[in-house]
């Protein structure tokens, strides 16, 4: 059995990965072209994993790919262009997967916006609610059966603790009134736009769906035992230099890829919540590697708590209010009977 007990604050995304061997296995990472995505296509590829990952852009992508082939010596690491705004590009994106990758074992749903300005996804809705929730939900869905069908299987989803109002982090606490006004306007009001709300009421969502699939997955018997299919949710903290700032003003951007990535450095071994990318990517590893988290499911790993498994926000165990997601998301996403092993026919 693997020591974990030495992991600890500083320990790299190569450490935790240390004599795991993922040859045989297919791993899927939504933005993995830059920050926690590329990190953690990284370290799947050098413990021997098949990598897919996504990107919008390609050029990007396609440079990031050949980078990872040439540190890892895997020449099994591909890029995809996936719009995790268009439903239409989400589904092509899983027909082409589904058809050239008969196994899949790990998804972690890494991509995501973060306060943009006023914009709507190609199906009318709210940037951050369509991308950071619905796309993957859309996503995950339709892998699903392939995921169950290669079980022992990984679905890791990265959601942020922007979504709890129990600690300060400077942006507004979640406001979630109807889910149609949600999903239209990523806050509580319609007509009202607030680009930092909708990306905290988009996380909160994560939370939401992280919880409900697991218990989607359980109730219909697709996890069981030697054939798990486990599903977590994982926090970060700040993580400067991520791609997450795409959307800032020009000297934001450049303060938020070019300086503070050092000063995270400096400033993590005493505040937790702030990480350079490989050490958040090293806890990410963990939580989509670690052989000993095989039986781990419904849990959330925050950056707070040094990601060890704790409590995510009380908000986000209202079961009647994952339900009510996950059924609104039924529809948004035209979600039909056959595309997901969760859906039957009425």
């Amino acid at each position: 059995m693997r020591d974990t007990a030495k992991f600890g604050a500083e320990t790299t995304a190569s450490e935790v990965a240390e004599g795991i061997d993922l040859s045989g296995k297919v791993a899927l990472v939504t933005g993995g072209s830059s920050g926690l995505g590329q990190e953690t296509a990284r370290v799947l590829a050098e413990r021997g994993a098949h990598v897919i990952f996504t990107a919008r852009d390609m050029p990007k992508g396609e440079a990031v790919a050949a980078g990872i082939r040439a540190s890892t010596g895997n020449q099994h690491v591909e890029v995809e262009e996936l719009e995790l705004g268009s439903l239409k590009q989400i589904r092509a994106f899983a027909r082409r997967f589904l058809a050239r990758h008969p196994t899949l074992h790990i998804l972690v749903n890494n991509a995501g916006v973060m306060a943009c300005p006023p914009a709507k996804t190609a199906d009318g809705f709210e940037l951050q609610f369509g991308s950071n929730h619905l796309g993957h939900f859309l996503l995950t869905n339709l892998l699903l059966a392939r995921l169950v069908r290669n079980a022992p299987a990984r679905i890791v989803i990265v959601a942020s603790g922007v979504h709890d109002p129990k600690f300060r982090t400077g942006m507004p606490k979640p406001a979630v009134a109807d889910l149609a006004t949600l999903a239209a306007t990523g806050g509580p009001r319609a007509g009202a736009f607030d680009g930092r709300l909708a990306y905290v009421n988009s996380k909160l969502c994560n939370l939401w769906f992280t919880y409900e699939l697991i218990r989607r997955i359980e109730a219909a018997g697709l996890s069981r035992e030697g054939r798990w299919v486990s599903v977590n949710a994982f926090e970060p903290g700040l993580v400067p230099g991520s791609g997450l700032a795409r959307d800032y003003p020009p000297v934001l951007r450049f303060i938020w890829d070019r300086v503070l990535p050092g000063l995270a450095r400096v400033l993590s071994p005493a505040m937790p919540s702030i990480n350079p990318v490989d050490k958040a990517g090293a806890a990410l590893a963990k939580v989509a590697l670690d052989p000993e988290l095989d039986r781990t499911s419904g849990r959330y790993f925050p950056s707070h708590a040094r990601w060890r498994a704790a409590p995510s926000s009380d908000a986000s165990y209202d079961q009647a209010q994952a339900r009510a997601l996950w059924d609104a998301s039924v529809g948004f996403a035209r979600l039909a009977p056959g595309e997901s092993p969760l859906l039957t026919s009425a």
